[in-house]
């Protein structure tokens, strides 16, 4: 997810001999670059770094945005980078525990302590759960029970700590010397450094941020705890007969959608509303009274099949469009610029730890593979081999473009193995999780590397960072799955509808049966959604510049057909309030915007986590 990327002049933090904008070290060769990155950047020697302080309180950060991106993965089909969020929490936190007790805390926290509890975080909550998210909920909605708790565990620590190693190549080439914006990763090296500004600049931030998470804490609370305020006040009235309430159409009092709205922006919102309106409010009346669901069937379990063929039709299509990014992502595989060992590569993780941890934990991948999912040894090794390429090119398209394509990616995944291994869903799932949770690891690691790039960190500490990362998120957000998602009636109902799990699911089933199986007016529907998507997805990328912010987005179009209407109200407003506050006051989009809706997010996940827990224990 894309976060505005202030300009921000740097502060020094130790005896430097010249300015540094955040943006960009200068230099016209790969030497030059290393060069003036070691004399005028680093600090790695002189700053404190990957301290015991800033791994626990990165680890207790990362402990809470994975549990509420878990949460709001469930809920919907997003999943939110953390970077900024984690910086802003770790400033915070720690300037709470120096305010209650100085000694325990000691000295404020150096950037690059930042800039490492930041990293824990970011790897523990946003790496490690995007497979439990799509794969893992589509396993257990296609077989009806969750696999081996240990299985569990340890496919998710190794497929994310595998992420981080497939990453390590690519760093020196993609953030050292190309310099791909990696736009999070840029405004969390902003925000830091902002945070670090002498005087009160910070605190309209943070203050933000702690309004927003506390006001969506409390109506959570009001709502799921104690039952005082219903989820959603449906609207009265009927179309084609339908009532609305039957549709999906009221307004949702929860805070989430507006949060993540806010983020998302104005055309992909709207576009999502507006496909809402018309699955929705169109189709789903046709489909009512044609008979080809009864009065009081699951629409949302019709819808989904179109609202599949649209998302993977965009997405492949997107990602194939992307023919400059793809070549440039594989020619940086196979060529290398012969450059001299500069002083810098000293600095950088050895060989011969990328060596060790691939032999370590490639066969312990493909053990739990086979052992906890039944994926055959040969298949899970291609599976890996494919994960690194995959990796390669999540990196490069995440670098120039901030969103990581973990769902197209995985999709290529499963439609290999669905010519590999036709008719077995278990591996065709399996096989698509290596993907995603790899590719998201390695896309993490490389947007915390050029957030420590640009602070001048040490790139060892950083690694190390990233790995502790995976420890902790694996450790808190399986047993997180395992209690919010007990069983498989937990899923595809009003608390978490888990789109991106019945996406998967349906892939995954159509790679297995074939389209035999479904009505001949599901096939039709099926087929125009994929029609319209690649339709729209060209316009994007043929029409005039100034034309294309009117396209509808495929993407929002797709989602509509996954999720109630009410909650694609919930996105339109949270985006068009958003786009109304940045008209009105354009320093709120690198402000108090952001962290307001990032509180929101953040509130309600935690508090809905918290609720859930309780229920459980009592």
């Amino acid at each position: 997810m894309s976060q505005p990327v202030p300009h921000v002049e740097s502060q020094e933090v130790a005896p430097s001999p010249a300015p540094l904008t955040v943006l960009r070290i200068p230099g016209d060769t790969p030497e030059a670059l290393d060069s003036f990155w070691l004399r005028e950047v680093f600090q790695g020697d002189r700053v404190p770094q990957l301290t015991l302080r800033a791994v626990l309180l990165g680890s207790g950060i990362g402990i809470v945005t994975c549990a509420t991106n878990l949460y709001a993965g469930l809920k919907m089909a997003v999943a939110f980078p953390v970077a900024i969020t984690a910086a802003l929490l770790a400033h915070t936190a720690h300037g709470a525990l120096r305010r209650v007790a100085p000694g325990m805390a000691g000295t404020p926290l150096s950037p690059l302590e930042a800039c490492s509890a930041q990293a824990v975080a970011s790897s523990a909550g946003y790496a490690t759960g995007g497979a439990l998210v799509s794969v893992q909920g589509a396993w257990l909605l296609t077989t009806g029970s969750h696999p081996p708790a240990w299985a569990l565990l340890a496919w998710t620590f190794l497929l994310s700590a595998l992420g981080v190693l497939f990453a390590v190549p690519l760093k020196r080439k993609l953030v050292d010397h190309e310099q791909l914006p990696f736009a999070t990763g840029t405004a969390a090296a902003a925000t830091i450094r902002a945070l670090h500004t002498p005087g009160e600049a910070s605190r309209p931030r943070l203050s933000m941020l702690g309004v927003g998470g506390a006001f969506a804490a409390l109506v959570t609370l009001v709502r799921d705890g104690l039952g005082r305020v219903p989820y959603v006040f449906p609207f009265p009235g009927a179309l084609g007969g339908v009532p609305l309430e039957r549709l999906g159409f009221g307004f949702e009092t929860s805070l989430l959608p507006l949060g993540a709205g806010a983020l998302l922006g104005l055309r992909l919102t709207a576009s999502w509303f507006l496909g809402a309106l018309l699955i929705h409010g169109v189709v789903a009346p046709r489909v009512f009274g044609s008979g080809l669901l009864p009065p009081d069937g699951d629409f949302l379990a019709w819808s989904l099949w179109p609202g599949t063929a649209a998302l993977t039709t965009a997405s492949l299509l997107h990602f194939a469009l992307e023919g400059r990014v793809l070549g440039r992502a594989v020619k940086g595989l196979f060529h290398r610029r012969m450059t001299p060992v500069h002083a810098v590569d000293a600095l950088q993780v050895p060989g011969r730890w990328l060596f060790a941890g691939l032999v370590v934990l490639t066969p312990a991948t493909l053990a739990v593979a086979k052992v906890g999912f039944g994926v055959p040894l040969p298949h899970g090794a291609l599976a890996v081999a494919l994960a690194f390429v995959l990796c390669l090119i999540a990196c490069r398209v995440t670098g120039e473009t901030d969103v990581t394509p973990v769902g197209p990616l995985g999709q290529v995944t499963q439609m290999t193995y669905g010519v590999l291994l036709p008719r077995n869903v278990e591996a065709n799932l399996a096989t698509a999780g290596i993907t995603v949770n790899a590719a998201s690891s390695a896309a993490d690691l490389l947007s915390d590397a050029k957030t420590g790039h640009l602070l001048g960190a040490h790139p060892r500490r950083i690694f190390l960072a990233q790995l502790l990362g995976c420890v902790v998120g694996a450790a808190a957000v399986v047993p997180l799955f395992f209690l919010l998602v007990p069983d498989r009636a937990a899923l595809g109902g009003e608390r978490f509808p888990a789109p991106a799990a019945t996406v998967t699911a349906s892939v995954a089933q159509v790679l297995s049966s074939g389209l035999a199986g479904l009505e001949s007016g599901t096939r039709a529907a099926l087929g125009w959604a994929a029609l319209i998507a690649a339709g729209l997805t060209l316009a994007e990328r043929l029409l005039p510049a100034r034309m294309r912010p009117w396209v509808p987005s495929p993407l929002g179009m797709g989602l509509a057909c996954l999720l109630p209407a009410s909650t694609a109200l919930g996105f339109f407003l949270g985006g068009l309030a958003a786009a109304v506050a940045r008209k009105v006051r354009p320093a709120s989009q690198d402000g108090g915007m952001v962290t307001l809706a990032a509180g929101l997010i953040a509130g309600e996940g935690l508090m809905g986590v918290v609720i859930v827990l309780g229920q459980a224990l009592w």
